[in-house]
């Protein structure tokens, strides 16, 4: 787009945990800003899931909110966003949600695509060394065989920011590395009949891709409140949040590392050509832009598991420096509380605090966690480092937990990589609102725009040695204990002390 108007664009970042939408100028600045918090539930079976009419109507408070700030949201010149993804919402031919969207975390499409594999060849199951219980087509498996009657209504399944875009336009779509994972899929089995036929989910469930830069559509006339003041104005098609954030940071450049710590850890590298290794999922994200990673399980959610059980009714900032200004050597924490994605995609690893003795206190529980996701983060770098076949020169840190010093320096030391946090830390804004004033070949000009300003951590190399060190014994006992987390995760509750006095 060319031209434009002082307010600038309207940009949106859809989290699990919050919704933000603000007014960004065409210079990156956030003129006003809203966050609106927002809650994914979780079944006591382990099952996650939101309705996403939810995010609808946080949209549109949130609008409300910034024309009582001031806000002209008249002489916004477009609508961009980016979302959380790995995130199914199924629709039907009138766009109408059928089933609440199925997050992230969920790993309930694990026995249907056991069942799955079971029905086809072994040599399915080589071809697609990804397919695995977080995969979207595990998902789409479990509401086929659970849930019939609403399977046959499914035309559909988009992300979560297409789902705003198409409240906003009536337009259903979505882009390219949102819908990487089922391309691939879907590539891979092509010509094979006998597969798809045992699948019974059709290529045509798949939304239209587009580039991130592309229009959508236009927003509707007829809108309800504020929103009837963005009528006409363009909206662009987006990508997800990890790809907003990596842009809005400044480390969508080859050779340079990438970290979202928010709800959960998202990390890898950015490469010129593709590189694959085992775990990692690899993703062209623009013309000259590969990134070798993917997501974890938990970053904040993390925390926030640590603070709610060892220092109930402290902040994670204040929990974090208590936690820090202690000089015993803290336990080893696996952080697998709910599975892990990247680098292993195993529903059923679970954690575990090891190294405890009798002077470990709550602060020292707190550190370790602190360290375990960061650890987890180092795996990752060092697979995809290897397959690159070089180190990065740097990373880029965005996310909630990017504006914690203690934590970004943990990083640093635990990497071993200077980390750069920018200077504006609503990243995932600042990258939406990009889209609106370039095109896919201006990437390098856009994250060398926002590396002019902001913070960097240089490694400690004493603190840096010690780390290396306990992030061996990591690795080693996540190893060790990987056959433990599965006999326990897959075993049977004892019957509680009233159960079995009814029983007897």
């Amino acid at each position: 787009m060319t031209g434009g108007l002082a307010t600038g664009v309207l940009a949106y970042d859809l989290g699990g945990s919050s919704l933000r939408v603000a007014v960004v100028s065409r210079q990156g600045d956030i003129e006003k800003m809203v966050r609106l918090p927002l809650e994914i539930s979780r079944s006591t079976e382990g099952e996650f899931e939101v309705d996403p009419a939810i995010w609808w109507q946080a949209f549109q408070e949130a609008c409300g909110q910034l024309q009582q700030q001031g806000a002209d949201l008249g002489r916004v010149e477009a609508i961009a966003g980016c979302g959380f993804t790995r995130t199914q919402v199924p629709i039907e031919a009138q766009g109408h949600v059928v089933h609440p969207a199925i997050t992230f975390q969920d790993s309930r499409g694990a026995s249907a695509l056991a069942r799955f594999l079971g029905r086809v060849s072994p040599e399915v199951s080589r071809r697609l060394p990804n397919l695995n219980p977080y995969h979207p087509i595990a998902r789409m498996l479990w509401l086929q065989a659970e849930k019939p009657d609403v399977w046959a209504k499914v035309k559909m399944v988009i992300e979560p920011k297409d789902y705003l875009n198409l409240q906003l336009t009536g337009v259903a779509c979505s882009d390219r590395i949102s819908q990487n994972m089922l391309a691939e899929f879907f590539q891979a089995l092509e010509g094979d009949h006998d597969t798809l036929d045992a699948l019974a989910i059709a290529p045509a469930l798949c939304p239209e891709k587009r580039s991130p830069f592309s229009q959508v559509g236009v927003v509707r006339e007829g809108l309800p409140g504020a929103l009837e003041k963005l009528a006409g104005k363009p909206v662009l098609c987006g990508s997800t949040d990890t790809w907003g954030c990596v842009l809005g940071s400044g480390g969508l450049n080859p050779g340079t590392g990438y970290g979202i710590s928010g709800t959960s850890d998202v990390f890898g590298v950015i490469t010129e050509t593709q590189f694959k290794s085992d775990g990692l999922i690899s993703v062209q994200w623009g013309p000259r832009q590969w990134q070798l990673g993917g997501p974890t399980q938990g970053a904040a959610s993390r925390l926030q598991w640590a603070a709610d059980r060892f220092c109930k009714g402290q902040s994670i900032e204040d929990m974090i420096e208590w936690s820090f200004e202690s000089d015993r050597i803290p336990p080893l924490f696996l952080p697998y509380l709910d599975g892990e994605r990247t680098p292993f995609w195993d529903a059923d690893l679970r954690g575990a605090f090891v190294g405890l003795n009798g002077s470990h206190e709550s602060r020292d529980f707190i550190r370790a966690v602190a360290e375990g996701i960061n650890f987890l983060a180092r795996i990752i770098l060092e697979r995809a480092e290897a397959a690159a076949g070089r180190p990065v020169d740097h990373l880029c840190l965005s996310g909630g937990l990017a504006n914690n010093t203690i934590l970004c320096q943990l990083k640093a030391d635990i990497l071993g990589r200077p980390i750069f946090v920018p200077q504006a830390s609503e990243s995932g804004l600042i990258g939406a609102a990009s889209l609106a004033c370039s095109d896919s070949g201006q990437i390098s000009d856009i994250t060398q725009r926002i590396m002019a300003k902001g913070i960097w951590y240089t490694p400690d190399a004493a603190v840096q040695e010690i780390y290396g060190e306990r992030f061996e014994i990591f690795k080693e006992a996540g190893a060790t204990l990987e056959s433990i987390s599965h006999r326990i995760s897959r075993s049977k509750a004892p019957l509680s002390r009233s159960n079995n006095g009814k029983n007897q």
